[in-house]
């Protein structure tokens, strides 16, 4: 008998599937809407010039690969912080806040579900829907996943969320998704994050705000308005903090996971225990992404380059969504498809079935997930007269 003979094979993950099925499409017209990283016209997904320039000065002044201890880059985390709380926060000097470097944002979010099962957190709440890991890591880490209300036929549920919410137990921990929810594209007005703030203090929830395309919706400082509102309005949470998408350091699993607390007493054990997590998980974090993030913001000329380069890739988003959204009204007469330009970031969810998304996939070379998610980020402009026409044909 094998030594893993026990072990019940599982079912592939489906985007990564699709993303094969897509590579080895032999058609000549054929269209990926499904992958989740930020595309230009020509179909690549660049290395931003300032990331170039901050590796060519880091690899001429590296002239050690020793460890750079639990937190990772300071310096990053510092920055991070700035970005998250704001440079003048009291929290930060009243030291009522910490920060790690993380393997990506996935590491933060492990980082932060593994903390609150440490809290005593039995339960989780996530976005209904929600990005697919969300619910992955909190399973993996023994606890139980729950769903709020979050978007109903492509419009934003307040009512739903904070009802759903309003059934939480003190002690439940939720994941609420920052700028650019993934997979809707409906963001969360300002006035909603501080009513969630307020509601996660009076209930003693435990609530991480995941924060993956920073500066993709309008800019910098107005992506991270709500998640100060809500932090504001709690006084205390956790934030799970990507570079992959708006640095373009998706290889590189450059994140950070930040937190907020009521008393520097509270943080200071917090700190232990993040410490602990990170030992038993990844005993130290990787250096390169967080050493380009601090590199560039770090630098006035490379961060003003970088801020650019943001807004083109932003400004880019802006367009495809309204070109796709002007089509998809002309190919389907309906009105209802016009959200899809007032919604945020790199993913929008179209009202497709699962068997609509595979007929499109095997008859008409269209990839998008079951879910009907997809990825505006990833479209050619050139394409969109001939996608509006294909996705018609399902909606």
């Amino acid at each position: 008998m094998s030594l893993y003979s026990g072990l019940s094979t599982l079912p592939p993950d489906a985007l990564l599937g699709l993303m094969v099925a897509y590579r080895e499409d032999k058609r000549d017209e054929k269209f990926d809407l499904g992958v989740g990283v930020y595309k230009d016209e020509a179909g690549n997904t660049p290395i931003l010039s300032a990331v170039k320039k901050a590796e060519a000065r880091m690899l001429a002044a590296q002239d050690s690969k020793v460890y750079e201890g639990p937190r990772g880059n300071v310096d990053f985390c510092a920055h991070v912080e700035d970005f998250v709380f704001g440079a003048g926060h009291p929290a930060r000097a009243e030291g009522r806040t910490l920060s790690f470097t993380a393997p990506g944002g996935c590491g933060a979010l492990y980082a932060g579900v593994s903390l609150m099962r440490r809290m005593g957190t039995k339960k989780v709440w996530v976005s209904k829907p929600t990005w697919p890991n969300h619910p992955n890591v909190v399973k993996s880490l023994g606890l139980d996943v729950a769903e709020y209300d979050y978007a109903v036929g492509g419009t934003l549920s307040p009512t739903g969320i904070l009802e759903s919410l309003m059934q939480a137990e003190p002690g439940d921990g939720v994941i609420i998704q920052g700028p650019c929810h993934n997979p809707t594209g409906i963001d969360i007005p300002e006035r909603l994050w501080t009513a969630l703030g307020d509601l996660a203090k009076s209930k003693g929830l435990v609530v991480m705000v995941d924060v993956a395309y920073h500066g993709f919706a309008r800019s910098l400082g107005e992506d991270m308005a709500g998640v100060r509102a809500f932090l504001e309005a709690a006084g205390e949470g956790m934030v799970a903090y990507s570079c992959s998408k708006n640095f373009g350091l998706y290889r590189e699993r450059t994140g950070c996971f930040l937190a907020l607390g009521s008393t520097p007493e509270g943080i200071a054990a917090a700190t232990t225990h993040v410490a602990a997590i990170g030992r038993a998980s990844w005993s130290m974090p990787p250096a390169h992404g967080a050493g380009i993030v601090a590199t560039i913001l770090g630098d006035a000329e490379l961060r003003a380059e970088w801020e650019a380069e943001l807004s083109s890739m932003r400004n880019r988003m802006i367009a495809l969504r309204k070109a796709l959204s002007d089509a998809l009204v002309a190919e389907t007469g309906s009105n209802s498809l016009g959200e899809l330009a007032r919604q945020n970031g790199m993913f929008s969810q179209l009202p497709i079935t699962p068997e609509g998304a595979k007929k499109l996939r095997e008859d008409l070379g269209l990839y998008m997930p079951a879910s009907g998610r997809i990825n505006i980020a990833g479209i050619n402009a050139n394409d969109i007269p001939r996608i509006a026409e294909i996705l018609a044909t399902a909606l």
